[in-house]
């Protein structure tokens, strides 16, 4: 059973829908359906969040589109697609990285805008079919190169090292470490800030092994 948001998170998840709302309203009264994800809607955006919104055409001739605008004082990014390029992104972009930023915003999205209830549903159905095959398996010899790099960079972190080497490979490792262990357990995976979010939803120890394994430390204190 999911967790209610706090009142002051309901609010700022009312406010961001109702901006959204006006945004596409005003650039984009044609548009068969949008959603507002990321964020705003999991009920983790600070004062600084763009606005994640998704906009579905009936055709898009030149193919889908991605852009950043400057709304209200508000950045809003846009992912723009119709059906055809929606199937290509998720099967042929999304899920062969290992990374559904696209069906996860699709699925998880709150309507902005539905004058298609047709498209709006078939997309979510794509979504949710993406989500639920999950990514591809890796197999032994891309876990071997995984490995491989994941000990070049550990290596960077003794003390021999300068600083700044240490940081940068330590960030670099978190990186791929989070990567390796959701891929390695035929999970999905995330970029950026989504990726420890990712972490500690989908195993809470993994995100904690990852997390002490930067500090210098194994997830038992030692």
């Amino acid at each position: 059973m999911g967790v209610e948001p706090s009142g002051r998170v309901q609010e700022a998840m009312t406010g961001a829908l109702d901006l959204a709302r006006r945004f596409v309203s005003r650039h984009y009264p044609d548009v068969e359906a949008a959603l507002l994800a990321g964020s705003w809607m999991r009920g983790e955006a600070t004062s600084s969040s763009d606005y994640d919104v998704v906009l579905l055409f009936r055709a898009l001739p030149e193919g889908a589109w991605r852009a950043m605008s400057l709304f209200e004082g508000r950045h809003v990014e846009l992912f723009a697609h119709d059906l055809a390029t929606l199937a290509y992104f998720c099967r042929e972009v999304d899920r062969p990285s290992g990374i559904a930023a696209l069906p996860t915003m699709i699925a998880e999205g709150v309507a902005l805008v539905t004058r298609s209830a047709a498209t709006l549903d078939a997309a979510r159905k794509l979504a949710h079919e993406t989500l639920r095959l999950g990514p591809p398996e890796l197999d032994q010899a891309a876990i071997r190169a995984r490995r491989y790099a994941l000990t070049d960079l550990a290596t960077a972190l003794d003390g021999s090292h300068d600083t700044h080497i240490r940081m940068a490979a330590g960030a670099a490792l978190y990186s791929a470490l989070a990567d390796f262990a959701l891929r390695a357990a035929n999970r999905w995976s995330a970029t950026g800030k989504c990726r420890d979010w990712s972490m500690s939803f989908s195993h809470p120890t993994e995100g904690d092994c990852a997390r002490g394994f930067i500090k210098g430390r194994r997830p038992n204190g030692e």
